[in-house]
Order: structure tokens, then C-alpha cells, then sequence
């Protein structure tokens, strides 16, 4: 592996990458490519004390420290398995996807946990924690402004799974299995976390009545149920300034799952509050904004 390019992705001086990885004579020849033109001009961010020189001489230590430092210095808002990736169409591609780039590990004849042991598990955590970062530092003012339209994606083949945030949607990490989709508990319980995050951020807990969303939401099971489901059926269901978008088959019951089962869960965090509360509250907090 090239030196000064993997100094410069430990430096993120990149904007997308490739790590591709093959195997000869049962030993691992790792590849690096950046793409885009090196903003350094060939000084480099001396933060890593390691001899580079001796990691690079043990391959899979090497891909293995590159992907821990990726994962702690990006905001990682998405993951796709199985990917297609036009520049090694004969190997299976991973995409790591970052508010500001893409890291793809491409590998021909490998098994990814025998490169990157607990793939899944390190780079779900780090999306987890990237998402709800890049909520963090969303313009929530300027957002409240708006209405939020939010699509829970799930996936329909075992071709390409993906998982992540886009613009107004949220793809679940799911897995189609004998024509029903599986998501992971720890999935689950993050897309309630998120779901629960949007509310919060569009102050729908402060102006909604909770036992009410939940009869819009067994309403709106009903109309998707097989024996009433039609091309006419609504695919919205608004939740204070939140619009939730569904698909027009069975899928729809999933998603609505997932927002009943959040619904649910902040009416137990609020139950103790009265309209009164709500209202008093919400004025504090403008007296609050208005002087601090």
C-alpha cells in the first residue's frame, strides 16, 4: 500500500475512497484509492504517532486500522451491503456512507469477517451514533418552519441491503426472508429512537394528543389490511407538523408498527403531563428563548 495515501486517508484528505482488498498465495494485498486532488499539497496532519511504514507490512492489521480510524473521525449516516461498484464489478463492495464522502471496500475472494471481524456491529454502531449527531446539528428553528415528510424504506431483495438517512427518508436495515421482512431488534429500537428524535425536533410531543394518534394509526392498519386495502387507501398519516408516507402493499403494517410502537412509548414518557402542563410549559420555554 502506497504511504503517502494512507496518510492521507488517515488524514481525510479524500473525499470518496476505495480499499480494495484481494487475495494471492493466501496473503492479502490490499489496495487505497482517493479520489479528488490532495488539499494538503503533500503536508500531512501529524496526529498519528504509529510507524505506518510497520503497519502497512501487516495487511490486515492495516485494513483493520483504517477502518476504526474512518469510523471515529466521519459522521456515518448509512450502510450498503452487496453493493454494485462500476469500477470492480467482479468483487462484492461494502459502502460506508459519511455526511461529507464514501468509503467503499471492495473485496474479490473474501469473506468480509475474515477481513473486518464484527463488520456489521461496528459500522451499525457508528451509524447510529452519526445519525443521531447529524440530527443534533440540524437548524431545528428553521426546520419547525416546515413540514416534515419522512418515508421508512425497507429492503425487498437480498441483492443490496441498505440502511442509512436520505433527505426525507430513513432506510431500515431489514432482510426479506420467505416473503416477510426481518429487521434486527437493535434496528428496531434505533428507527423508534429516530422517530422519536424527529418528533421531539418538530415539537410534535408539546401539541399532540397521544391516545388520538394511536386511533389514527389502527385506523390507518385497517385501511392497509388485506381485506380493505385498495389503490385508494391514503399512503399519509400526519402527526402534528411529521407527514409519514407508507407503501401501497402489506409493508405499509411494518411501518406503521414502528411509528405506533413509538407513539406508545412517548405517551408513557408523557402521560403524567395535562394539556395545562404542556401549554405552561411550551410558554417558559419562549420566555427562555426570548432572554437567554
Amino acid at each position: 500500500m502506497d504511504i503517502q495515501k494512507l496518510r492521507r486517508f488517515l488524514s481525510n484528505d479524500f473525499r470518496n475512497a476505495i480499499l480494495s482488498i484481494r487475495e494471492k498465495d493466501e496473503e492479502l494485498i490490499p489496495r487505497l484509492t482517493l479520489k479528488e486532488k490532495s488539499k494538503l499539497n503533500g503536508s500531512f496532519i501529524g496526529t498519528y504517532s504509529e510507524d505506518l511504514k510497520k503497519i502497512r507490512k501487516e495487511p490486515l492489521n492495516a485494513c483493520n486500522y483504517m477502518l476504526d480510524n474512518f469510523l471515529a473521525n466521519h459522521t456515518v449516516i448509512g450502510v450498503k451491503y452487496f453493493t454494485y461498484n462500476q469500477y470492480h464489478p467482479d468483487k462484492t463492495c461494502f459502502d460506508i456512507i459519511t455526511t461529507d464522502g464514501v468509503f467503499t471496500i471492495a473485496l474479490g475472494d473474501c469473506n468480509i469477517k475474515d477481513i473486518f471481524p464484527n463488520f456489521v456491529k461496528r459500522v451499525e454502531f457508528a451509524k447510529r451514533e452519526g445519525i443521531i449527531k447529524d440530527l443534533s446539528h440540524k437548524d431545528i428553528e428553521e426546520a419547525r418552519k416546515l413540514k416534515k415528510h419522512l418515508f421508512l424504506g425497507l429492503n425487498s431483495h437480498r441483492g443490496e441491503i441498505k440502511t442509512g438517512v436520505g433527505y426525507y427518508n430513513y432506510s431500515v436495515l431489514s432482510f426479506p426472508e420467505d416473503k416477510k421482512i426481518t429487521i434486527p431488534k437493535y434496528e428496531k429500537e434505533f428507527v423508534i429512537r429516530y422517530i422519536q428524535e424527529i418528533l421531539r425536533m418538530y415539537r410534535v410531543t408539546e401539541e399532540c394528543f397521544f391516545e388520538e394518534e394511536i386511533m389514527k394509526i389502527n385506523s390507518k392498519k385497517e385501511e392497509f389490511s388485506d381485506s380493505n386495502r385498495s389503490r385508494y387507501s391514503s399512503r399519509e398519516l400526519g402527526i402534528g407538523r411529521v407527514t409519514f408516507e407508507f407503501y401501497k402493499d402489506e409493508k405499509a403494517l411494518i411501518q406503521l408498527g414502528l411509528i405506533e410502537e413509538t407513539v406508545k412509548r412517548l405517551e408513557l414518557e408523557f402521560k403524567n403531563y395535562t394539556p395545562e402542563d404542556i401549554i405552561t410549559g411550551f410558554r417558559k420555554q419562549l420566555v427562555i428563548n426570548l432572554y437567554k
